[in-house]
């Protein structure tokens, strides 16, 4: 008998949680500050042909920029 999970859960990374901040922030929605939690997010720059953005929270003054991965920026059919 073996004892290798049938099924794995996937553990979201930090890496995830900054692509969908930054997509949600480059879609327009309400986005979350990664070290605080607030939710007063001020978007600098976006870039929709290319996926770049760069937010800032106006709370803790973090910082964040980064490119949306394209598989996020895609609208499903």
């Amino acid at each position: 008998m073996s004892t290798v999970p049938l099924a794995a859960v996937v553990q979201p990374t930090l890496a995830d949680a900054v692509d969908e901040t930054l997509a949600a922030a480059l879609a327009g929605s309400q986005a979350t500050c990664l070290w605080c939690g607030a939710r007063d997010i001020d978007v600098r720059s976006a870039d929709l042909w290319s996926g770049a953005v760069v937010v800032r929270c106006r709370v803790c003054g973090a910082e964040l920029d980064g490119v949306v991965p394209r598989h996020l920026r895609e609208v499903p059919r």
